[in-house]
């Protein structure tokens, strides 16, 4: 009876786990002899009579649905399979291969893959993870690495061109220059890369520069003869693409158009001749807005790694003192790239402010976990001060700041900062009551006056 019992559960859980439909995106589907789950995306003529090339996405959050969604309509324009792991999030490489072969695995044993057309893609950490993959497997035939690069690991950086290289970022992003300069890396070792940019920060891409990219994966693969030419798709592809220049164009940005054009000529320079192309180019330079684009990137290119050369140098000896005056080299920062780039008349600059202002939010990152309390307070109130200078909305960083200010006695400090917290615009009063350490600041007469002063209610 009880072996029936048991028979009986696992085939209502066979049934209850939820079948791909075709071109929906099904998600929490089963990995065999693994906890984890993964998403899945069918084009609506998938059919098991044949084999389908694969892409496998990784985001380094685990939302599966989310990246696989991303690749919906790519998927169905160019005919992928686009499977997104649950499991793959920021931890350890070790950690993280292990299951993404079981992803793997379950993946090409499921559907009709074709095991000699894998690709893979994935976002900021789930990009080096994919390029790794790439690396030290003989079966990925390319990348689509999104607002990263390489893993920080020279074993896992590639070297030999056995792999095709589509980059993605936006121009906002703090990783712009490191995906600039993998681009250079990887061309300067022959390997077939490209580099694709979007208005945006360290966000996955909109979809139709997914598009593109998977585009060019399909077409690269087509000119290195890992999957059969089709002239029909090749023209389609090429049709696609000077759509994609012309809304370039529309939206002013010359410069980059100018760039994508020399992309196409290279891309496309075994299936179509280079006039048109040319013509293009030859509009675009006659344009003012080109050449003062072009001339705005010279000037980026040549400053803009200076702030983080600096930054990495001075960042971390700021923290280690703890010399809450140095504070005010940083807020001098913040308001210099404010007033020379962001509110610049140049979309260019104020783009590079934006990242560099991205890039310092993101320095303290690792850092606030080597700093442990109490006997490192100071250094901790360093970092959460410095959040709030490079983002006065951070709210999370102004609860610890409270808090050491309180321990330490100095309530005016706590004062400054919570003012400066509801200025920002913080309205979660009811979090606020419920920090941990803060007790005595919150029954200071001037400490409910204040909230009193931008229309909260009081408890005391």
């Amino acid at each position: 009876m009880k072996k029936l019992l048991i028979l009986f559960f696992l085939t209502s859980l066979a049934w209850s786990q939820e079948k791909p439909v075709l071109g929906k995106v099904t998600d929490a589907l089963s990995i065999t002899h693994s906890k984890d789950t993964y998403s899945v995306y069918l084009p609506t003529d998938y059919t098991s009579d044949r084999k389908w090339p694969v892409i496998l996405v990784f985001d380094p959050n685990g939302r599966g649905a989310l990246a696989t969604e991303k690749f919906k309509e790519a998927s169905e324009k160019y005919g992928y399979i686009i499977a997104a792991s649950n499991g793959v999030k920021n931890s350890t490489y070790q950690e993280n291969l292990n299951i993404a072969r079981n992803f793997y695995a379950e993946v090409l044993q499921a559907y009709s893959a074709d095991e000699n057309n894998i690709y893979v893609a994935g976002f900021s950490g789930g990009a080096r993870l994919a390029v790794t993959i790439a690396v030290i497997s003989k079966n990925v035939k390319g990348v689509i690495a999104c607002g990263a690069s390489f893993a920080n690991n020279e074993m896992y950086t590639p070297k030999k061109n056995n792999f095709l290289f589509v980059g993605v970022v936006g121009d906002e992003d703090f990783n712009y220059r490191e995906m600039k300069l993998a681009d250079e890396y990887l061309t300067k070792r022959k390997f077939d890369a490209e580099l694709v940019f979007f208005s945006g920060g360290h966000v996955w891409p909109p979809k139709e520069t997914i598009n593109k990219a998977v585009r060019l994966l399909t077409l690269q693969s087509m000119t290195r003869n890992i999957i059969p030419r089709n002239d029909e798709e090749i023209a389609q592809f090429y049709a696609e693409d000077l759509a994609y220049n012309e809304t370039l164009r529309t939206q002013l940005e010359m410069y980059r158009a100018y760039n994508d054009l020399d992309d196409m000529m290279e891309n496309y320079r075994f299936y179509f001749e280079k006039d048109t192309l040319k013509e293009l180019q030859k509009e675009i330079r006659r344009t003012k807005l080109y050449r003062s684009q072009r001339s705005d990137h010279a000037f980026v290119n040549m400053v803009e790694p200076n702030y983080y050369i600096d930054y990495v140098n001075f960042f971390p000896k700021d923290v280690a003192s703890g010399e809450l005056n140095s504070l005010s080299y940083w807020e001098g920062e913040v308001t210099d790239i404010n007033k020379e780039y962001i509110n610049s008349a140049s979309a260019v600059k104020k783009r590079m402010g934006k990242r560099i202002l991205n890039f310092m939010k993101i320095l303290p990152s690792e850092m606030k976990t080597s700093y442990k309390e109490p006997e490192q307070t100071q250094n901790l109130l360093y970092l959460s001060i410095y959040s709030t200078i490079v983002d006065p909305t951070d709210y999370e960083s102004y609860y610890p700041i409270l808090k050491y200010s309180v321990q330490s006695g100095d309530y005016g400090m706590a004062l400054f900062y919570l003012d400066k917290m509801l200025a920002n615009g913080y309205k979660d009063i009811e979090t606020l009551r419920q920090q941990d350490g803060i007790t005595l600041l919150r029954i200071q007469p001037e400490y409910n006056e204040l909230l009193e002063s931008y229309g909260f209610d009081t408890m005391y």
